[in-house]
């Protein structure tokens, strides 16, 4: 769990850097940034679908809705000076969710299997 939880972090922090050059710089287009945040979104995805699979039905599937909730919040970013959308501040929602999932995962103590 602690090592999903370390990918997490770098996983935010490179989101939110991508989304602070996607909504503050004023280059015409940003492949990387966006690369950046769907890169995140599919690893976000495939820790969900684990959580899941390992019985953390409620974690795992609020990640998938949370997914899901940033998908459509960062569809269309606003770029430099642009006013941004009602819809775009839904995007702090999978943000604090991935943030508090993540401290989740860097305290989880590996339980030993019984058998």
């Amino acid at each position: 769990m602690r090592a999903r939880g370390a990918v997490s972090l770098v996983v935010l922090l490179l989101s939110w850097l991508a989304l602070d050059d996607i909504t503050t710089d004023n280059a015409n287009e940003f492949p990387l940034e966006y690369a950046l945040l769907v890169s995140a979104g599919i690893w976000f995805t495939a820790l969900g679908v684990s959580l899941v699979v390992e019985r953390h039905v409620f974690g795992g599937v609020s990640s998938l809705v949370a997914v899901g909730l940033g998908v459509v919040a960062f569809w269309s970013l606003p770029h430099h000076d642009q006013p941004p959308s009602p819809i775009n501040y839904l995007g702090y929602v999978p943000l604090a969710w991935f943030a508090g999932l993540t401290v989740w995962l860097l305290a989880a103590r590996v339980q030993a299997k019984s058998g």
